[in-house]
Formats: structure tokens, sequence, C-alpha cells
């Protein structure tokens, strides 16, 4: 598509663009992440294509889209543009095609959602690269062992009940980044979606601010990219079903039921930290990332989601703690099950040989 033509669009869909001559693609990465410099390499863009097409990045019909905006109108496409575009920063504006007079126009935060075609504009000169995308597939795994174990005992101490329904059990660590991105990778969604938030030395991806507590239902949505929560307020948020609804079914917080029914439904249904006083819960930040991921899996446009390297790079293989929902603890499906048992041995030898060395040491003082 070619930016200086005039934009076509399908009756009845909202689109938004960027020109491809703004957007930066990224290399091949590494085959292991294993450093900050690595991880900054694989999420630093290279130069643009000198071209005049246009990059499609979200599609769809616009009642779908009036779903998620709700009472925000033009602000939710506002904000999601520039959590693809320019974290950040959030240096460009968001402009939306006037057919009648044929010229883009500024799009305001209290302008209603119209069925056209939007574009984020960034200054002359910024190259930005696009939010990566997050997969998220495979089974999860369970274990009682290591980092993951320490992390979900932190974040069920920390919260005690579901972020939504405020139920006890049974309570899910629901991990708002896959375990398999690694500490590296997570560090920069940490500075890029929570720039506001003081900068934490040595974050791990096993720190319990990248994980919330919910309900064993709640959390088969959120694990997948498929239940988001929408900042509203400080320590509020509202819950979007990004989850298609069958005919005649509704998705409610204890499971999908037959309409009519008395239950609460999922979508619109608050939810916050337990314990907003506590500076260890997650900053809106990576609650907004996790948000955007949604987002691209459901509205997420093929131009989008085909370009060069648009995928975060995860450990190829299963790993310890990939999250704590129903799992297994099979070899078969947990390929590094030996590796990260290994590991954990390892670790109960050494400690138990300290604690030795220190007793033999205090009995030649005796």
């Amino acid at each position: 598509m070619d930016s200086n033509s005039a934009p076509q669009h399908l009756v009845g869909q909202l689109e938004l663009r960027i020109s491809a001559n703004s957007v930066g693609l990224y290399p091949l990465p590494p085959t292991d992440i294993t450093s900050d410099l690595l991880a900054t390499q694989a999420m630093s863009p290279q130069p643009p294509p000198n071209t005049t097409d246009v990059i499609c990045l979200l599609s769809g019909p616009l009642d779908d889209f009036l779903k998620y905006s709700r009472q925000e109108q033009s602000k939710w496409l506002i904000d999601i543009a520039h959590d693809i575009c320019d974290p950040a920063f959030l240096r460009g504006s968001l402009l939306v095609w006037n057919g009648a007079v044929q010229q883009w126009r500024p799009v305001a935060h209290t302008d209603p959602l119209t069925a056209s075609i939007y574009l984020y504009d960034v200054p002359v000169g910024v190259i930005v690269g696009l939010s990566k995308m997050s997969t998220r597939t495979g089974k999860s795994v369970t274990t009682a062992t290591g980092h993951a174990s320490t992390m979900a005992d932190r974040v069920k101490h920390r919260d005690g009940v579901c972020w939504v329904t405020g139920s006890t059990y049974p309570l899910i660590n629901s991990h708002i980044c896959p375990k398999r991105m690694g500490d590296h990778l997570a560090r920069i969604i940490f500075r890029d979606f929570s720039s506001a938030s003081p900068p934490i030395p040595n974050l791990s991806i096993y720190d319990e601010r990248f994980a919330i507590s919910l309900s064993s239902t709640l959390d088969a949505y959120f694990d997948v990219y498929e239940l988001g929560l929408r900042f509203v307020s400080v320590n509020q948020y509202e819950c979007h079903l990004f989850r298609a609804e069958t005919p005649g079914w509704v998705h409610t917080i204890v499971g999908e039921f037959v309409l009519p029914t008395t239950m609460p439904i999922i979508h619109g249904c608050t939810a916050g930290p337990p314990q907003p006083q506590l500076a260890t819960n997650p900053p809106p930040g990576l609650i907004r990332w996790h948000y955007l991921q949604c987002v691209l899996k459901k509205f997420g446009h093929a131009d989008y989601k085909t370009l060069p390297n648009i995928d975060f790079w995860e450990l190829p293989l299963r790993m310890e703690g990939d999250s704590d929902d129903d799992g297994t603890n099979s070899d078969a499906e947990w390929p590094s099950a030996a590796l990260d048992r290994g590991r954990a041995v390892q670790a109960s030898i050494e400690d138990n040989e300290h604690r030795h060395r220190i007793i033999t040491d205090w009995i030649g003082t005796v």
C-alpha cells in the first residue's frame, strides 16, 4: 500500500497503519540471549527500507473494537498505537483519514471511534521499532523447586486472593511475561513499558512483579492472551475478554455458561491488587504490555505479524516454572527436567556442604 495515495478500506472496518519508512526492522536474534547486551542488540531495529508503503498494524470490524474501547472512545486506540509503535517515548500522534476532504486530520481523545483508516504519524527523522509479539504456546509446567517455586510463594503471600474474584482457592500464579523470555528481554520490557517506575538492578523474570494471582478459570485465559486487564486508574483495572464467544453462551468468572445466567460475566469485571500498598505489585506498565499482547493476538494484521523477527525470542525448551497452572512433570513434555532437577540437587548438596563446614568450624572453636 502506498502512503502517498488515497487509502482504501473495507466498509465497516477499522484499520491502524504506519508508514513503513518510519519502522526499523529487527535483526535475527542470536541462538541464545545470555546478556543484557545481546538482548539490546536483538531489540534494536535496523534502518528502515526506502519505501512509500504502509504497514497495517491492526484491523477488524468496528463493533469488535468498540467492545474494548468502551467509554474511552479514541483514547483507547491512541494508547494502543503508542504501545505498538513507541511505548517509551510516545512521540507519534494519531491521524484519521477524512474521505470527504481527502486528507488526514488529528484525532482527539474524546473523538468516537469510527470505521476508518487511522495512521500513527511520527515526526520526520524518528525511526521506531514496533513492539514484538509473544506467541506463548505450549502447556505449562508445575514444579516445586527452584526460582519458580520461590516466585509462586511470594506472589501468593503478597496477594492472598484472586485479583478479580477475591477467591482464595484454587489460586494460580499467573505470569505476565512468559518465563522462557528470560531475564534480559524482561528487563527491556520493564524499561520500555514502565519508564515511570524506578529501575530495579538485576531484575529477574522470576521477580514477583511479573505475576498476579488469579483463579484457575481466569488464569487459563490470561495465560494465552485471551484475558487482559485494562488500566482504569491507580490500582484499578477492568477485565477485557478477547476470547470468541459461542452463540448462546457467555464466559463468566467461574466458566462458560448457557445464557441466561446470573453468574458475573468476565468482560467488564473490575480487578486490582489485593494489597495495593505493596511495592512488589506489578507496575501498570507490565500489565499494559500483557494487554497489548491480547490486542495483537485478536486484531494484529498479517502485515505486522509477518515482519522479519517480530516474535519475541524464547528459550527453545520448556523450562522449570514456565507457569504454575495445570501442567505436567513428564520428562517427555518437560525436556529440560533432568537439567532443572540436577541443578536443584546440586544446589542442595552445596548448601549441605556449606552448613557442614560452618558446624565443623564452630566445633573447632569450642
